[in-house]
């Protein structure tokens, strides 16, 4: 493979790594298979959403730039997480570099002694095979080893003696030197079984080392790759902390706005709390004059009185303002930006837009419009209710139906939206006990 095919290789396996976290609609790649990239593209969504859910209400230009953030941040760790698997895999490359090449150099050392072994004993062997060949010739010039032979040859008994003695030494070295040689052929056959193998496990490892150094190549590469990903990572995460830093004090601003509507309408309905419990005092007041009697409390109001400082549970009273899921619930939230925590006023509901919304329960509309960064809204007061003052308000509403007046339970009031300041479609619904926000739950 040559450099530069190897090199493209690599960019789209660090591409792989990050193409969830980038968001761009890449297809595929040498590493990653299509679901791991749909289950890290259905990560990166989640952690998007649960960021727009935490800025529910907040600026849309605002919202964009965290989300440029959030992604930038995202891409900033896979590209870590990258660069630091390209790292493990060169430094496991260059381990393994160093141990091949210790168990090579030991390997050729092997294959060196085996074939001095082989070339001594080859040696040795011809020695042996020339010397067992000068006995044969002169057995062969003496007129052979046999005793009749000698017995010829002899001019005296002492001669004939003396003869035979020589014969029986040549035998003797004879054989001694056919047993040698047929020892060293075994050695041969030995040594020459070690070199083939040393050979074999030289040729193996030099196999491996070549594969070795390619893969040191690759990580190499893949981590130069990583390197540059991060430092663009970086790049990339320092504008987008820029961008945000600049629309800070604009959110502040805003959210003071927003927390100013709020103040307003919670000490509207404070005053109408107070009016309501002094009639309501007023009224079992003239009751318990006149003689007493249950009565009936304004409103559905089931007992308890002004005295009574309110249950803790609305006990269902509230049915449900629109058909669909609870997507965000009431309670305080982190402003991951702003790094404080405020109050998510109501519970979010996931309809679409267009979604028709009812009225809650039976009460007056004191207040139908357009209301800031609530966007298009209503406000139901439903009267005295288990001892308290309670109102519901519907939010983000795309248009308005009822404009005042007295409305009914379940009666179509508006249609969901997203106007003012939403991140999305939805209804945004509230209940304020006596003029303070309570959770909605505790109600319906």
């Amino acid at each position: 493979m040559t450099r530069p095919h190897r090199l493209r290789r690599v960019r789209l396996a660090v591409v792989g790594l990050l193409v969830s976290a980038t968001l761009v609609g890449v297809t595929g790649s040498s590493t990653a298979t299509a679901d791991t990239i749909d289950d890290q593209k259905k990560s990166v969504d989640a952690q998007i959403s649960a960021l727009k859910d935490t800025l529910e209400g907040a600026n849309a230009d605002f919202v964009a730039a965290a989300v440029e953030v959030k992604k930038s941040e995202i891409k900033l760790t896979a590209a870590q997480a990258a660069l630091a698997q390209a790292k493990r895999r060169l430094a496991a490359a260059m381990a393994r570099q160093a141990e091949l090449t210790v168990q090579l150099s030991v390997a050729q050392a092997e294959q060196a002694k085996a074939e001095r072994q082989l070339k001594a004993g080859d040696v040795a062997r011809q020695q042996t095979e020339t010397q067992l060949g000068r006995i044969a010739a002169r057995a062969y010039t003496g007129g052979g080893l046999n005793g009749l032979s000698i017995a010829l040859q002899a001019d005296s008994a002492q001669q004939f003696v003396d003869q035979m003695s020589a014969a029986r030494a040549a035998l003797r070295a004879q054989s001694s030197q056919l047993d040698r040689l047929s020892v060293m052929q075994a050695d041969l056959r030995a040594n020459s079984a070690e070199l083939a193998a040393a050979k074999a496990q030289v040729a193996e490892l030099e196999r491996q080392a070549g594969i070795v150094v390619a893969q040191r190549q690759d990580a190499q590469d893949a981590a130069a790759a990583a390197e540059s990903e991060v430092a663009a990572s970086l790049a990339q995460q320092k504008t987008a902390l820029s961008a945000i830093q600049s629309k800070i004090a604009a959110e502040k601003s805003r959210l003071d706005a927003l927390g100013a509507e709020q103040a307003k309408l919670q000490a509207q309905l404070a005053e109408r709390a107070k009016q309501l419990a002094a009639a309501e005092a007023a009224r079992r007041a003239a009751q318990a004059k006149n003689g007493g009697g249950s009565g009936g409390g304004s409103g559905g109001d089931s007992g308890g009185g002004p005295s009574s400082g309110g249950p803790s549970s609305g006990g269902g009273f509230l049915s449900y303002p629109a058909a669909g899921p609870i997507t965000s619930g009431f309670g305080m939230r982190y402003h991951p930006i702003l790094h404080i925590y405020r109050l998510h006023s109501g519970t979010d509901f996931g309809v679409d837009c267009g979604t028709p919304v009812h009225a809650a329960a039976d009460g007056d509309v004191i207040s139908a419009g357009w209301a800031g960064g609530y966007g298009n809204r209503i406000v139901i007061d439903h009267g005295w209710v288990h001892g308290v003052d309670l109102a519901t308000t519907y939010n983000h509403l795309t248009s308005i139906v009822v404009g005042g007046g007295h409305v009914g339970r379940g009666q179509l009031i508006g249609y969901s939206g997203t106007t003012g300041l939403s991140t999305g479609c939805h209804l945004h619904f509230e209940t304020l006990v006596n003029g303070s926000f309570a959770n909605p739950m505790n109600w319906l």
